[in-house]
């Protein structure tokens, strides 16, 4: 009885303690508006799948998606060193390599292989081009037949589309939308851009009366860049060309000078750099002209423009054995400029990394306070790939070799 009494006594005090709590009028209001509006919301957020289902079902097929989930397995592993030290591929005349999802893309004459992040292969697929260039960027792996009319787009599992030009290809650009962009030409226009969507349409045609030199599409596919040069009198006439995928009308166009562009490329910030045969300059993500490097008579020997920004090596006319490597961030700033000795075959930067490569090894330098570190490996007649600001790939007509500066 007496444990039924106490056991009375706290009912009866919790109940007063319940009783007596504060209410606010205005926060319940506010509390039941934001009930109000969730319930909205996860209606709305049905409405969008059901209508985006509805809209979309002669792509909503088992073997898309089947495709789909391989692709997303694929793509989901992560760089940290490949299985083996190297990778093996079919050797090929002609090849070109470039990473794809931070694993490895090979087209070859006679074949297309793919390598995930973890050095396993999931794509090797047969084709016949003549001249084959590999450009891989997010959503898709773009390879294409350099002076030939055919195309073909693969994800980290499988061909997609294949697809041929009216004439000669070019150049290419993919971004990681998944919208690409064809540089050819047509019977009136000596080059033209076309740029398709994820889903292969054609978007624009951009007609140019110069030579297109190089095209770019920023990550979200909401700009391109293309860089056109014209001759004129006894030089070039170079400008950069910004639009909008979808619009008639450019966002800007800008005259940039006499020597003859090279390429172009859209860095993480939106900026874009263009590389000329005589300075390389830097424009916001509206086009508008921001700063430029002249070369001053020298020579370019090797460069790479990408997110990160630019990097280059130039070479003095009177002396080859002197170079200058020139970094630029994202933003143009330059953060780094120095001269040394020495043969430099090819440049490659990831993030605060860039990597010299010449015949008896590899050097890497570290930003910004130029710390180096060299690698004697064998480099004859090998492609470097920067994958991280720790690895890079050395690809040889058989095989890639995976090598850390930091083991």
């Amino acid at each position: 009885m007496k444990t039924a009494g106490i056991l009375r006594l706290n009912r009866k005090k919790r109940e007063e303690v319940l009783i007596s709590t504060p209410q606010n009028p205005y926060f319940e209001a506010v509390s039941e508006r934001f009930g109000i509006l969730q319930v909205i919301l996860y209606l709305s957020l049905l409405a969008f799948v059901v209508f985006a289902f509805l809209g979309n079902t002669e792509l909503i097929t088992y073997r898309n998606f089947y495709y789909f989930i391989k692709d997303l397995n694929a793509s989901a592993e992560t760089m940290s060193v490949f299985s083996n030290d190297a990778v093996n591929y079919p050797a090929n005349e002609e090849q070109s390599f470039t990473l794809y999802r931070k694993g490895l893309a090979v087209a070859g004459n006679s074949a297309v292989t793919v390598f995930t992040a973890t050095g396993r292969q999931t794509v090797s697929r047969n084709i016949n081009y003549q001249n084959p260039v590999a450009v891989g960027s997010g959503k898709y792996l773009l390879v294409y037949e350099l002076g030939g009319t055919q195309y073909s787009l693969y994800n980290s599992y499988t061909q997609i589309h294949t697809g041929t030009t009216e004439f000669a290809i070019t150049g290419a650009a993919v971004s990681e939308s998944g919208m690409y962009a064809l540089v050819s030409s047509t019977q009136e226009y000596p080059s033209a851009v076309f740029l398709y969507s994820r889903n292969f349409s054609l978007i624009n045609r951009y007609l140019k009366a110069g030579y297109v030199t190089g095209v770019a599409i920023n990550k979200k596919g909401t700009a391109v860049a293309v860089l056109t040069s014209a001759p004129q009198g006894g030089s070039f006439s170079t400008s950069l060309m910004l639009c909008e995928p979808g619009a008639t009308e450019a966002v800007s166009e800008e005259k940039i000078g006499d020597s003859v562009g090279l390429s172009c490329a859209f860095a993480s910030s939106g900026q874009i750099s263009v590389l000329c045969s005589g300075s390389v300059s830097f424009f916001s993500s509206d086009g508008k002209f921001l700063s430029e490097m002249s070369f001053d008579g020298k020579m370019i020997t090797c460069a790479e423009l990408g997110d990160d920004g630019a990097v280059l090596c130039l070479s003095s006319e009177g002396n080859s054995q002197k170079k200058w490597v020139i970094v630029f961030d994202k933003n143009g700033k330059v953060l780094y400029n120095e001269g040394r000795i020495g043969i430099i075959d090819a440049i490659c930067r990831s993030g605060f990394s860039v990597y010299l490569q010449n015949s008896e090894g590899i050097t890497r330098i570290r930003l910004p306070d130029g710390e180096e570190k060299f690698l004697s490996c064998s480099t004859d007649q090998t492609r470097i790939l920067a994958v991280s600001e720790n690895e890079v790939l050395l690809c040889s007509s058989k095989k890639a070799v995976y090598i850390n500066f930091n083991s």
